[in-house]
């Protein structure tokens, strides 16, 4: 220990003083205090430690202003008197027995003394042995030995009336390793007559037997008798002797008892704040409800005038005023507006320095400690009035919370260091209910925010129990089931699945499985349902929760509605099937195209010819038919071009106005499907056809293969007879079924052909679109492109199909296309070439293909008109350059060179307005909208009609432009 330690207590010295008033009352005692820089106060002050140079400087001082060299045994003899009041007396009071007393000494010197250790034994009957050892890095003096022979001295006379014997036979002064010490005392007074007593007694009862033996009766009574009245007077006086000597010492320790009763009430009321204190933690919880609870506990159980608690902001840089009591309501709003500052380094008053060292101050007096107290707390003091003053930091595991400061204003008592010492503990105790209230305002804030956090989770969060039970269920999962929490808790967590035995199965083996998992999780993927039966797609997690033992206790469930994802994932499976689907068309339509290019440029000549020399041939000539049959021919051939143009979605002419009910009635009423119909005899038509159904746009020669398509296809799946139903409805497609059915919202004709017959294998539904893809036999039933050109028809409609099937049942197509509000316009009625015929204008045919150049100008001159043609672009610019052209006919594809539109361009640069008609083996693509929107005129598709050719020249030459 170091010098400045503090080891020793102010009781040891206050015996001294004691001492000092009863021997010497001439002495000045407060001199020989300020000569060891001690108060009066300290002295009084039982929580109050000193140093070993504290004590030696008031030793030193003692004796020279008693000039008394021995005054430290005198002092410890006068420990146990009935003048002084020394610790010995205050603890021994409660024992009845010295030699129990000097047994104890050891613990009663610890409450004196830090200095030295001391043990006792006992080594013979009213002996014992006392061992003194200083702790390490104490210096004791001589005298501090001589004190302690003194004390053991006194304790002697407490019981015996005398001092006790003590023998010093090794001293650490004197070379020795410690300092031991021999006691020895006399008995009590009451002693010898109690062993008087106790002698009388046993040869009393030792004798008895002999003489009951020997002596006669009349003899033994009378001896028996006075035997017991002698021991019974020994008795008696051994018992007023002991209770003479306990009177007498009761007397003696009457003034320590009054003082030990004041200090167990001071303790008392120190415990119940403490306890106060204590109780208030654990039923407030609330920090602005908590400091004026423990304000009040303070103003009632403390004996000071004003206190207060400082505690720190929450970022350490302020000490500010929370609560207080005695201050007035003008000094407490001074206080609340003059925070310390913790961060300034010029901050060194009381408050600040508790706060920093984590140590308690006390100031006695203010005026003569300005030098510890900044100028701006010592003029807060002033204004405050404080005179003394105790600052106690508010400390929780090495943390400062805040300061709790205490001052006397009208009482004037002084502030000493027991008071301190409570303080501190009172500190400690609002630390830990400070600490208490904010770990509960922290765990509520945590509460909440893991509630805003799991109510506001867009996934399912349940905790179910290992028997399925649901005991908790967040908000997204109450909305997304329908169901509301009373309903939902305690129920069964099938509930969130539909009925279906492998379903329960796999929600049995989770709940088996998952308490079992020490790490990890499961995941899985499942189909649920809602209250009222929709199906939900859910992606569960489930983890097992165990307590802090480690014994499973529940099941998080956490779940995210994937309902939409996996929609998404059957639609992108669809559209990759579509893609795919749409890659092998694109592929087939692109050969089927360039055929069908070639073969229009073909056909026109069986086409167009017969139609060239019908108008030449009289009515009634034989060649007349056979023409006839090789123009129908043609047409036919040119219909299947048609289909290989719309299996490769470039063969939709022109769209217009219809209505899809007139498109089937024509169908019906049609010599084909008449003719078709009657290879099915055992098959039953039946249609049901919404009266006011909408119109859609379409090309109704387009629409009409489709309906033949279906209807073909269902006619050949009932080879053993069966029901077609055809049937038409208006229907609005929302927004909740365009998800479903992957349609855009909005009006729709609906078209559905239904069959009972065979059925389609899933395998094959996705197929029946391929070109060519056929379960019939080929050559028989068609070409294998029914479906396909029903597939293309559609999607060139901006239309949807849907298929389903079941085997053995029957098939049902469904056709959605868009309708339109669209009125029909009256077809012109067909009228004789004459309306048509030129009146001798110049027209230019432009085309790659001679046979449909001689073609072209063949039906032109035929219909009056002068005809030129050229062979490629470049050759019609240069034509009309040169000459007067009223006409250009182009056709949209010429290979090598400038296409139609290209030329169309350069013509415009050379006579800007010329008038020109677009004529093309496809159908009409965005390079002719672009040609049109130019300036030219109609498309003309080929093979080459004269009615078509006619009228679309006629009414281009008549446009005014």
């Amino acid at each position: 220990m170091k010098d400045l330690d503090l080891i020793y207590n102010s009781r040891i010295l206050k015996i001294y003083v004691q001492y000092l008033e009863h021997a010497y009352p001439e002495v000045n005692i407060n001199r020989i205090l300020g000569q060891a820089g001690l108060s009066r106060a300290q002295i009084e002050d039982s929580g109050c430690w000193l140093t070993q140079s504290q004590v030696d400087a008031f030793e030193a001082a003692a004796e020279k202003f008693t000039n008394n060299p021995d005054i430290a045994r005198h002092a410890g003899r006068f420990a146990t008197s009935s003048e002084g009041l020394g610790a010995i007396r205050e603890y021994a009071i409660g024992f009845t027995s010295l030699p129990l007393t000097y047994s104890l000494i050891g613990k009663l010197y610890g409450m004196m003394s830090r200095g030295a250790s001391v043990t006792s034994q006992k080594i013979g009957r009213r002996k014992v042995e006392i061992i003194a050892k200083p702790a390490p890095g104490v210096q004791e003096k001589p005298y501090q030995c001589n004190n302690r022979i003194g004390t053991f001295e006194s304790i002697g006379k407490l019981f015996t009336k005398s001092f006790s014997k003590v023998e010093h036979p090794e001293c650490i002064h004197k070379g020795g390793s410690c300092c031991r010490y021999v006691v020895t005392w006399e008995n009590p007074p009451y002693a010898l007559w109690q062993r008087l007593r106790n002698f009388a007694l046993g040869a009393s009862i030792a004798s008895a037997p002999l003489a009951y033996y020997f002596l006669a009766p009349n003899f033994f009574l009378p001896l028996y008798m006075a035997e017991a009245l002698l021991c019974a007077v020994l008795a008696a006086v051994a018992s007023a002797k002991k209770v003479e000597t306990l009177e007498h010492l009761l007397e003696q320790q009457g003034d320590t008892a009054a003082e030990h009763i004041k200090e167990i009430r001071k303790r008392y009321d120190s415990t119940v704040l403490v306890q106060e204190i204590g109780q208030a933690v654990s039923s407030i919880r609330n920090l602005n409800q908590l400091l004026p609870r423990i304000s009040a506990i303070m103003e009632e159980r403390l004996g000071f005038d004003r206190g207060a608690i400082w505690l720190a902001n929450d970022d350490d840089t302020l000490l500010e005023y929370r609560i207080g009591y005695g201050y007035g309501k003008e000094k407490e709003e001074l206080l609340r507006n003059t925070p310390f500052h913790l961060t300034k380094k010029e901050s060194r008053g009381p408050f600040v320095a508790a706060f920093r060292k984590k140590k308690p101050i006390l100031i006695e007096n203010v005026e003569k400690h300005q030098e510890q107290i900044s100028p701006r707390s010592l003029l807060l003091a002033k204004v405050m009035h404080a005179k003394s003053l105790i600052c106690v930091p508010i400390v929780y595991e090495n943390q400062s919370l805040g300061v709790l400061c205490v001052d006397n204003l009208y009482s004037e008592l002084p502030l000493t260091q027991s008071d301190l010492n409570l303080l501190v503990a009172v500190a400690s105790q609002i630390g830990v209910s400070i600490m208490n209230a904010k770990a509960f305002e922290d765990i509520r804030k945590s509460e909440k925010k893991y509630r805003e956090l799991i109510e506001s989770a867009n996934s399912v969060i349940l905790r179910v129990k290992k028997d399925g039970v649901i005991t908790f269920c967040n908000r997204f999962g109450i909305n997304l089931f329908g169901y509301s929490e009373n309903e939902l808790l305690g129920k069964h967590v099938m509930a969130f699945f539909p009925d279906n035995p492998k379903i329960k199965s796999e929600v049995e083996e989770v709940l088996e499985e998952v308490p079992k998992k020490l790490y990890g999780h499961f995941v899985r993927e499942g189909r649920c349902q809602s209250k009222e039966g929709k199906e939900i797609w859910v992606t569960w997690t489930f983890r097992p929760i165990f307590d802090k033992g480690g014994k499973f206790q529940e099941i998080l469930c956490i779940g995210n509605d994937v309902t939409e994802l996996k929609a998404s994932e059957i639609a992108k499976k669809e559209l990759s099937a579509r893609l795919e689907r749409a890659k092998k068309m694109e592929a087939v339509g692109t050969l089927a195209g360039g055929v069908a290019h070639d073969l229009n440029n073909i056909l026109s000549g069986l086409v167009s010819y017969p139609d060239l020399l019908l108008a030449q041939l009289p009515e009634d000539s034989p060649m007349r038919k056979p023409i006839m049959t090789i123009q129908k021919s043609g047409e036919k051939a040119a219909r299947i071009v048609q289909d290989l143009l719309t299996l490769s979605r470039r063969g939709i002419a022109k769209k217009e106005v219809t209505n899809l009910n007139k498109v089937i009635r024509e169908y019906l009423q049609s010599p084909e499907f008449q003719d078709r119909y009657a290879e099915h005899p055992g098959v039953k038509i039946e249609t049901n056809l919404q009266g006011d159904l909408l119109n859609l746009i379409g090309s109704p020669v387009h629409l009409s293969k489709t309906v033949m398509n279906l209807v073909t296809n269902a006619l050949e799946a009932m080879p053993e007879g069966g029901i077609v139903t055809i049937s038409t409805e208006n229907t609005y497609i929302d927004q909740a079924r365009s998800k479903y059915l992957n349609i855009k919202e909005g009006d729709y004709v609906l078209l559905e052909v239904t069959d009972t017959g065979v059925g389609i294998e899933q395998k094959d539904i996705d197929r029946i679109f391929e070109p060519f893809y056929t379960k019939k036999e080929m050559g028989r039933s068609g070409t294998g492109l029914g479906m396909a050109v029903v597939w293309g028809t559609v999607k060139d409609h901006d239309g949807y199909i849907d298929v389903k099937s079941k085997v053995g049942r029957g098939t049902t197509f469904t056709v959605y296309f868009p309708a339109t509000r669209d009125t029909i316009e009256k077809k012109e009625e067909r009228t004789s070439g004459d309306k048509y015929r030129g009146k001798g204008e110049t027209i230019l045919v432009v085309d790659d293909v001679a046979d449909q150049r001689e073609i072209a100008i063949s039906i032109l001159k035929q219909l009056g008109y002068k005809a030129y043609s050229v062979s490629s672009g470049e050759e019609a610019l240069r034509a009309i350059k040169d000459n007067h052209i009223d006409l250009v006919i182009l056709d949209m594809v010429m290979d090598p060179g400038m296409d139609g539109l290209d030329t169309y361009r350069k013509i415009l640069e050379i006579k800007p307005g010329q008038k020109a008609l677009i004529v093309s083996g496809y159908s009409q693509s965005k390079r002719v909208k672009e040609a049109q929107n130019l300036g030219a005129g109609a498309y003309i598709k080929k093979p080459y009609l004269m009615q078509n050719i006619a009228r679309a020249v006629r009414q281009e030459l008549d446009r005014k432009g």
